[in-house]
C-alpha cells in the first residue's frame, strides 16, 4: 500500500468518525451550506476545482492544487 492510500484511509476514517460524533448542526454538509449562504460563488468554485483536480479534468499546468503542491516540493 502505498503513503497517498493511507492518506485516504486516514482521511476517509476521520471524515466518517468526525461525522458520528458532530455536534448537532455541525455535520461537513451543514458547514458548507453555511458556507453557500455567505460565499455563494466562492463555495461552489473552490468545491469544482476540487473535483475537477481529483478528476483530472484539469492539465496539471493549469491545474491550482498541483501547482501549490508542486511549488511546496521544489
Amino acid at each position: 500500500m502505498r503513503t497517498s492510500d493511507r492518506a485516504w484511509i486516514i482521511l476517509a476514517a476521520s471524515i466518517v468518525t468526525y461525522e458520528v460524533i458532530a455536534q448537532p448542526d455541525e455535520l461537513l454538509s451543514e458547514a458548507v451550506d453555511r458556507y453557500l449562504d455567505s460565499r455563494p460563488w466562492l463555495t461552489r468554485i473552490i468545491v469544482a476545482v476540487v473535483s475537477a483536480h481529483l478528476l483530472n479534468f484539469i492539465p496539471s499546468r493549469l491545474d491550482p492544487l498541483h501547482l501549490i503542491a508542486q511549488h511546496f516540493t521544489k
